[in-house]
């Protein structure tokens, strides 16, 4: 059924995933300017960074496989195979977001205590969060229906 709470939980990280696209990751100073690192990449063209991780293809990925999570709610077993792969991506995602920010902040000769983490580093934490939240959810549902059964 579309109103159990997992479903609050999974809508809550397809927000929190699109508000990576909109908020930057993180922010550098860089010669009296300031370097952007978002969903599409750096802000400038700086010889000595690039970066090579597609982060809009796999932001994208994870939120629609939160979508399609959301439609698969007659199929726990799916949906809860669905959400451990959307846990692993977003996981992944964060890990090569931090490489990348200390890469830059490498290549372009900052402290790292001068970066700034923006709302899109944080959003998919959030999303982590709330697929652990999802994902534990549709156990409880799992573990009600089978409970159920052996009533019967």
């Amino acid at each position: 059924m579309i109103q159990r709470i997992q479903t609050v939980y999974l809508a809550l990280l397809v927000i929190s995933l699109g508000l990576a696209f909109i908020f930057p990751f993180s922010t550098f100073p860089f010669n009296g300017d300031v370097l952007v690192l978002d969903a599409f990449g750096m802000s400038q063209k700086v010889p000595s960074v690039s970066v090579w991780f597609p982060y809009y293809v796999v932001l994208a990925l994870s939120m629609g496989i939160g979508i399609i999570t959301i439609s698969q709610f007659k199929n726990r077993k799916k949906q809860l195979n669905l959400g451990k792969a959307n846990y692993l991506i977003i996981l992944i995602t964060l890990i090569f977001i931090f490489i990348d920010s200390d890469k830059i902040a490498d290549g372009i000769g900052t402290m790292e205590t001068n970066i700034t983490y923006g709302v899109g580093m944080f959003s998919p934490v959030a999303a982590l969060v709330f697929q652990f939240l999802a994902n534990r959810g549709i156990k409880a549902d799992e573990k009600l229906i089978k409970s159920m059964d052996r009533l019967r």
